[in-house]
């Protein structure tokens, strides 16, 4: 969906994996934990350029609920690794 203020906050209060997109290209997977550090407020957070510009400029975005939101990023980066012997952009490690 869009990355709009109004798409993130329809963005789930829960735990678990976001992915940020900008046009067509996958640049970014997340995990929220929960409590304090939700679906929401993490993508929100980025939206606001919290974490740097990269993410900030996502154009839209997606979520999965997760019960171990750390596991299923993991999964997720290895499976973007193996495809495209890369991380996405905004993953990447200076």
């Amino acid at each position: 969906m869009p990355f709009t203020l109004v798409n993130v906050r329809r963005a789930p209060e829960d735990r678990g994996v976001y992915v940020l997109w900008e046009d067509e290209e996958l640049i970014y997977y997340g995990f929220a934990l929960g409590g304090e550090v939700t679906i929401k407020s993490s993508v929100k957070d980025h939206r606001l350029g919290l974490f740097g510009s990269c993410t900030a400029r996502a154009s839209h975005f997606s979520w999965e609920v997760c019960r171990d939101p750390i596991r299923r990023e993991v999964e997720l980066l290895r499976e973007y690794r193996v495809s495209r012997k890369t991380l996405p952009r905004c993953n990447k490690k200076a």
